[in-house]
């Protein structure tokens, strides 16, 4: 009895152990779009011999910030990012909950992942191919969302089939690819670009915080907490360490792959390739041949189709606990005909209406995350410090949001905006938030929300904080 009782004991262990690495790997897959796999290589041709202090800066803003994300999204006693987002008041929690999932969904990510897959892999490989547009986009974008569809279909499978099938064959493809490279190419030794010389760890961090992805990090852990909870973390405290060491899974192999293909960049760097996509198709034919193409191709398909998949299943969950009354198909269908119309309409256009939105929600979500980690340690008593740091960071951004409509009458805002600190670099918002959370945290602790945390520490696996 005791060698049976020991053996389910290790059988249940080590299905737990699957259940973390396999949603740990999806998670990657899932964060690991078109543009992450081209910004890493960039950075290394433009850092040249000061890569590794700017990939320890891209590091700290393009993976630690979306792994801290997807913590703080699933530290809520329902495990979903509506709770933690209405920290900062209903209405307010809302209306960015709404910006976050459809930007990241059917309005601007879910279409651009198709149609960059289709200029990445299909074009080039398709004479007179028009990777702008045309009849090759309309039907490669059908089939696309058809194979999504398949994927999404059934939302308690998603993350078996991402994490333990999608991801490993990207993942072995990626190896191919990388390991090539870096061992029959030498570095170029290429000088920094001015950007990277006297500060290339400050311009890695402002690099990994132009991917945006903590915004993804909200979005994917609604998936990610899900499935685990099905899987045996049925409690709110196992759930939430179950996702937190998914997280870290899928940040490690997140690094472990920026850093090859910052490898690659620094390899390239003086060959004359205009970005990274071309960067890392010219260097697969070098050694492939049309097989290197194929090769890069598969990637990037891969790269998008798994991003696709969790923003999708993401997003239909989000919806459908707003709109109940609407089957999980039909919404699903929904958003892949909206999708569909948007990728073949031009990219160029959504961008211009998108990008605004970006930079008034994505401040947010940040100090949102910040927030909220805080609450972890300080758990269930902080309220002012939410609401006054979101709300300055979002007034700020507003402006910045403005500025980036392009629109004449707003041109005049650049210098103001450029006046405040940090405000060169696209952040205006990052002081004044500062500000405004150590505010609303001594108004809190005035008002004695505090007392009794710091006194006592959060043991309880109870990361709510929602006390007012």
């Amino acid at each position: 009895m005791q060698v049976s009782a020991s053996s389910r004991a290790t059988s249940n262990a080590n299905s737990r152990a699957r259940a973390i690495t396999v949603a740990g790997l999806a998670l990657f897959a899932m964060f690991f779009g078109a543009g992450n796999l081209i910004f890493p290589v960039m950075l290394g041709t433009e850092a040249g011999t000061n890569v590794f202090p700017a990939l320890a800066g891209f590091l700290g803003t393009g993976v630690l910030l979306p792994v801290l994300a997807i913590i703080a999204a699933s530290s809520s006693k329902d495990g979903t990012p509506r709770e933690v987002a209405e920290r900062i008041g209903k209405i307010p929690g809302t209306v960015l909950l709404f910006a976050m999932f459809l930007t990241t969904g059917m309005f601007y990510a879910v279409p651009r992942v198709s149609a960059v897959s289709y200029e990445m892999a299909i074009a080039p490989l398709v004479p007179g191919a028009d990777s702008g547009g045309g009849i090759g986009l309309a039907i490669y974008s059908f089939v696309f969302f058809t194979v999504v569809y398949l994927l999404v279909s059934r939302p308690s499978r998603v993350v078996e089939r991402v994490g333990g099938y999608l991801t490993p064959a990207l993942l072995i493809l990626m190896a191919i690819l990388v390991i090539t490279v870096v061992i029959k190419l030498p570095p170029a030794g290429n000088p920094p670009a001015p950007k990277y010389v006297d500060s290339p760890v400050s311009t890695g961090l402002l690099q990994g915080y132009f991917t945006m992805d903590a915004i993804a990090g909200f979005v994917f852990g609604l998936i990610i907490v899900t499935n685990l909870r099905n899987t045996g973390f049925a409690t709110q405290r196992s759930s939430f360490r179950a996702t937190s060491a998914a997280s870290l899974v899928a940040g490690v192999f997140l690094a472990v792959v920026y850093i090859g293909l910052a490898m690659i960049g620094t390899r390239v760097a003086g060959d004359g390739y205009a970005n990274g996509a071309e960067a890392l198709s010219g260097v697969a034919q070098q050694f492939y041949g049309t097989g290197g193409q194929v090769l890069f191709g598969a990637i990037a398909i891969l790269a998008c189709l798994t991003t696709a998949t969790g923003l999708l299943t993401s997003s239909t969950a989000f919806f459908r606990s707003y709109f109940p009354s609407i089957s999980y198909n039909t919404m699903l269908v929904g958003q892949l005909l909206i999708a569909f119309g948007f990728s073949n309409m031009g990219l160029e256009a959504i961008l211009n209406l998108i990008e605004p939105v970006n930079q008034l929600v994505y401040p947010v979500v940040i100090t949102l995350v910040v927030t909220t980690l805080v609450d972890i340690l300080i758990p269930g008593r902080l309220y002012w410090t939410y609401r006054i740091s979101a709300w300055v960071a979002a007034f700020v951004s507003l402006f910045e949001a403005l500025w980036a409509t392009k629109l004449e009458i707003f041109a005049g805002l650049r210098p103001l905006l450029d006046a405040m600190p940090l405000g060169t670099n696209h952040l205006p918002f990052a002081v004044p938030a500062v500000i405004a959370f150590v505010c609303g945290f001594a108004i809190d602790i005035a008002q004695g929300r505090l007392r009794h945390a710091l006194a006592q520490p959060n043991l309880s696996g109870n990361t709510g904080g929602t006390a007012k």
